[in-house]
């Protein structure tokens, strides 16, 4: 892998720590951004719009104008709502926005999304405020998510998932030479995790999903496939989620996936020749 220049939201815990301890060990530079107090070379809070322009000034003076990837891994799962919202969904886009710049000043570079495989894995996740999100209405997105606060995650998760499938092949992104793509991660043993399998309600869930490799993920168990994706190999993937969660989707799904592709001869005609 060619030395590199990356930076990396959530960069000191974590899965986070674990892609920069990975990257470091490779001989790249790491940008991390992560919450002030925490040692991140770029200190800010993502969950707020100003700090997150913020943020975006002081990666595009450290990376003196030109950045090789980023990989936006800052998260998080919990029942405030707004707060879910604004970093898993705002925190993501408005930063990968602010810095399209110096991603394409490069001409080849690599943006890599951590999301979810609850995505795949949860019925019912609601359609309508992962909509709002798109259309950058949080308020509105807030009121259609209603009383299911417990489904805030997975709604943002699908929202930033979208929003990565909806730009990753336009002109401002592969067509500047970078290539933007998502990983899934299943239970991942993080501290959040830990957290939740010491919950009373959430442990037993968890502990009941399937498990085909015998055991959870740990950090150092997805550093393999976002090294890779930020790595020149991964040159010619664009706009895919990739499910990295030990078989526990493939256990559950099955035969859903290829899922087929049910557009009209004429439509899918027009489309080849517009």
């Amino acid at each position: 892998m060619n030395k590199k220049t990356i930076a990396i939201t959530g960069s000191q815990s974590g899965m986070g720590l674990a892609f920069r301890n990975s990257l470091e060990e490779l001989g790249n530079t790491v940008i991390g951004i992560d919450l002030p107090g925490k040692g991140a070379e770029v200190e800010g809070d993502l969950t707020q719009h100003d700090e997150r322009m913020h943020v975006v000034g002081l990666v595009k003076e450290q990376c003196n104008g030109s950045l090789d990837g980023i990989i936006a891994n800052a998260g998080i799962d919990n029942t405030n709502v707004p707060l879910v919202f604004q970093l898993n969904y705002f925190g993501v886009i408005e930063l990968l926005q602010g810095l399209q710049e110096v991603l394409a000043a490069n001409g080849n570079s690599r943006v890599v999304i951590t999301a979810s495989n609850s995505v795949v894995i949860t019925p019912g996740i609601p359609e309508l405020p992962a909509n709002e999100l798109l259309n950058n209405n949080i308020d509105a997105a807030i009121a259609a998510l209603g009383e299911a606060h417990h489904m805030a995650y997975q709604v943002s998760k699908l929202a930033v998932l979208r929003w990565m499938r909806n730009k990753a092949h336009t002109h401002e992104w592969a067509g500047s030479g970078i290539t933007m793509n998502a990983v899934s991660p299943g239970a991942v043993l993080t501290p959040l995790l830990e957290k939740d399998l010491a919950d009373p309600h959430k442990g037993p869930f968890i502990r009941k999903l399937p498990q085909p490799l015998g055991s959870f993920a740990k950090p150092n168990d997805i550093t393999g496939l976002v090294t890779f994706m930020v790595s020149d190999a991964a040159k010619f993937i664009i706009g895919q989620n990739i499910i990295i969660d030990g078989g526990m989707e493939s256990a559950w799904r099955q035969k859903d996936s290829p899922a087929l592709w049910n557009i009209a001869q004429d439509d899918f005609m027009n489309l080849i020749m517009k």
